[in-house]
């Protein structure tokens, strides 16, 4: 038995070794082991043998020799657990919450795996960063039957009301939702208007799922405005770090301002208190507001409430 024992220790070490160490000699990786060259080679033919359910061609774990040096290209995830710390996982379960409509039982069973992999120590702390977390008013009960709709492609009606207009029945191919400042969107095909369009979901009444079902087009991808155009005069200045400005350039394109530093700075609309801290403090101390005062002070409330002080 301890023969099958340290053969399976072998196994398991093996892969994520190798993917640590792309190109390692069949020599060093032997020696490693404190095993032959020929058994080595007889555990890397078995290694190509084992894969996950279905067993397609792309489930076996792809592990081989070239030159006298050893790759994997598909690890089949064999290699350690992730390790987060209370902060990392709380920020998960914060994005998992905007989510919860849509989960189900399966939202409190992922919490609790994402729980089992915080390091004993720093569990207590993630439960009281936890329970800070609120997220009920970024989550409309429409969530749930929208994602579905999407997911198995069937129409879905609703009553809509713009502003200042009573509400009028719409009957949409749902394409995709999206959240953006602190709003939930869908974007579908409007039979109505025979177009293309976003709805915001705290404006949709009688929401109910059809049975007609539709094909999506492959360019079905909702266009997200910047949030810094149309920023008026009473727009939020925005300071990031150079460790987050990649980021901030990508999205903001010309509208973020570079620094001397290496930072940008940007504009945005600050119309949204609640949007506006999450998004800052999403940068995790990478974002700073200048001004106005009212936005910097909103922003030091929720840092404040974060962590309890």
């Amino acid at each position: 038995m301890s023969n099958v024992h340290e053969r399976l220790r072998r196994l398991l070490f093996l892969v994520p070794y190798v993917s640590k160490h792309p190109g390692v000699t069949v020599e060093a990786l032997a020696k490693a082991l404190n095993i032959s060259r020929e058994d080595l080679l007889e555990e890397l033919d078995l290694l190509t043998c084992v894969g996950r359910p279905p067993f397609n061609p792309d489930d076996y774990i792809d592990i081989y020799v070239d030159n006298d040096r050893v790759y994997v290209d598909l690890d089949q995830r064999l290699f350690a657990p992730p390790r987060l710390t209370a902060g990392e996982a709380a920020a998960l379960a914060a994005a998992a919450e905007l989510l919860r409509p849509a989960t189900g039982d399966a939202l409190q069973s992922a919490l609790t795996k994402l729980e089992g992999i915080i390091p004993p120590a720093a569990r207590e702390r993630f439960r009281d960063m936890y329970r800070k977390i609120d997220a009920s008013a970024d989550a409309p009960p429409a969530l749930g039957p929208l994602t579905r709709a999407i997911l198995e492609r069937l129409e879905v009606t609703f009553g809509y009301a713009s502003p200042g207009r009573p509400a009028e029945p719409r009957r949409v191919r749902p394409y995709e939702l999206l959240s953006h400042r602190g709003q939930w969107y869908l974007q579908g095909f409007c039979h109505t208007r025979q177009d293309a369009r976003l709805f915001r979901l705290d404006r949709m009444e009688d929401l109910a799922v059809t049975t007609t079902a539709f094909l999506p087009p492959p360019d079905a991808r909702a266009d997200v405005p910047n949030p810094a155009r149309g920023a008026s005069e009473a727009s939020v200045r925005v300071r990031f770090t150079p460790t987050a400005a990649p980021y901030v350039k990508e999205r903001f394109g010309q509208d973020a301002r570079p620094l001397a530093d290496g930072g940008v700075e940007v504009r945005v609309a600050g119309d949204s208190e609640r949007w506006l801290t999450q998004w800052v403090l999403s940068f995790g101390g990478e974002a700073e507001v200048l001004e106005p005062a009212s936005a910097r002070a909103a922003v030091a409330r929720a840092v404040h409430a974060s962590i309890g002080s």
